[in-house]
């Protein structure tokens, strides 16, 4: 473990933008290269399966086209993007809310075993002393810190009180851009990341695309899960002919009515098809 002040050669220049720059950033690992792009990707711990899988294929994408991801290491949201990031063999670094030895200390196995395995290729970071323990007033100078490493930020499903939307508040404060995921309508955990595309403070996310862009990456053919590719081709096949509503292509596709909406979401999200705004949908 190291200790980087802001005038010390290899501090984040990222870092410097905000207003008070972690200092020291206890670092745990290598630093990535700081001429590449980041993206944070956060959420909500609760996360459900398809905020869990949204935030695999965003991360899983990201990496791979280039980006670094950056996260809290918390169970859910971020845990997900972190895994997914190496699993495509990319770069990660995880902002801890409680000082380094404290984390390896007493922090989940699980999440020890992940923070393990991104120090081996990312690091793992801090700006508390390496015994302070995690507590209230911990999390959000965490969140403000994954802010001000990331060059965009990504906030999937979050509830009204997450965070992940001080995360996204501080990425406002420094300018920089913010995207949401849109989630149903009336979901407890997507209530908050829902409220903030509503309140334009952040813009909607329909894939990787468009982040991809702002980093001045490419997204690249990716790897999909068959089981996800033929339920997504059959919907499309479906949609061929007509445009029509969610309980229509449940019954058309034989699947209950919640698996139809997961499907049509992320579908939205993946661009293939678009809603007519008249509660049909149509393919692209």
């Amino acid at each position: 473990m190291i200790s980087r002040r802001p005038c010390d050669p290899g501090y984040p220049r990222r870092l410097r933008d905000m207003r008070k720059p972690p200092d020291p950033l206890w670092i745990s690992g290598d630093l990535p290269d700081d001429r590449l792009p980041t993206v944070g990707i956060v959420g909500t711990r609760r996360l459900t399966s398809y905020g869990a899988r949204v935030a695999r294929e965003l991360a899983t994408a990201l990496a791979a086209a280039g980006a670094v991801v950056v996260s809290g290491l918390a169970q859910g949201i971020d845990s997900t993007a972190h895994s997914a990031a190496l699993d495509a063999a990319g770069l990660t670094v995880a902002v801890l809310g409680e000082g380094l030895a404290a984390f390896d200390e007493l922090g989940p196995v699980l999440r020890r075993r992940l923070a393990a395995r991104i120090a081996r290729s990312g690091a793992v970071v801090s700006e508390y002393g390496l015994d302070v323990r995690p507590a209230d007033w911990t999390y959000p100078r965490r969140n403000a810190t994954i802010a001000g490493l990331s060059d965009v930020l990504v906030v999937v499903e979050a509830p009204e009180t997450s965070g992940a939307l001080i995360t996204a508040d501080r990425m406002r404060d420094l300018g920089r851009p913010v995207f949401l995921v849109p989630g149903p309508l009336g979901a407890p955990t997507w209530i908050g990341s829902n409220r903030y595309i509503a309140e334009g403070k952040g813009t909607l996310l329909v894939g990787a695309e468009p982040v991809a862009a702002v980093l001045g990456l490419r997204i690249g053919p990716a790897g999909r899960d068959p089981e996800a590719a033929d339920d997504a081709s059959q919907l499309l096949a479906f949609l061929a002919a007509r445009a029509t509503d969610a309980d229509a292509i449940a019954a058309g596709l034989g699947i209950p009515p919640a698996e139809a909406t997961t499907l049509i979401a992320e579908q939205l999200i993946a661009g293939t098809i678009v809603a007519t705004g008249d509660g049909r949908f149509a393919r692209r």
